[in-house]
């Protein structure tokens, strides 16, 4: 007999149907309609889990941000050089967002939409990002080099959205993402 899904797993089906409705074709365009299709859903049930696009859309912002987080942690956990480390913790703050972000049409709709629709959850997860390379660059003594890690980590944070803000292709991003890496690399080793 087969087992219904859990609820977990029908949101989850219903999150990533809404990520690929996203990303083809933007926050404006996507219908309730066009995600409940995506999950293989009517909308009716869909309404189940959901009340609205925007919910489904912090919901989305929330399993990202607790996905990014958790990479973030994990990478700053790794051995290496400082830089490599730094890039890794970079790369995992964005998650795959950012491979739609600059990848698609739509990316730069969608990151609008993140700052109008999750601005609250987007900087409780920033300030928790700042606190995670506060405590990297405390385990590396940086305060004697560069001076308090918590301001350190926030100004990181707030350089990252900078470079993600202004970059035009994921490839102009990551090569910022690896400058400022070798940059702060470079400051920790003098």
């Amino acid at each position: 007999m087969i087992q219904p899904a859990s609820q977990s797993d029908r949101e989850n089906t219903i999150l990533d149907a809404a990520f690929h409705a996203f990303a083809g074709y933007g926050y404006r365009r996507v219908t309730m309609e066009d995600i409940a299709a995506g999950a293989g859903l009517s909308r009716t049930a869909l309404y189940q889990h959901f009340r609205n696009k925007e919910d489904i859309f912090l919901s989305l912002s929330d399993r990202y941000f607790k996905t990014c987080l958790a990479d973030m942690a994990q990478a700053l956990q790794a051995d290496g050089p400082a830089d490599e480390v730094l890039r890794a913790a970079f790369v995992a703050k964005d998650g795959r967002f950012m491979d739609v972000v600059l990848g698609t049409p739509h990316g730069r709709e969608l990151l609008d939409a993140g700052f109008a629709l999750a601005a609250e959850m987007a900087g409780r997860a920033e300030a928790e990002m700042a606190t995670l390379l506060a405590g990297w660059l405390a385990g590396k003594g940086a305060a004697d080099r560069l001076g308090d890690p918590g301001l350190t980590g926030a100004t990181l944070v707030a350089a990252l959205k900078g470079l993600k803000t202004s970059s035009r292709t994921l490839d102009d991003y990551r090569a910022g993402q690896a400058m400022l890496a070798r940059m702060l690399a470079l400051a920790l080793a003098r």
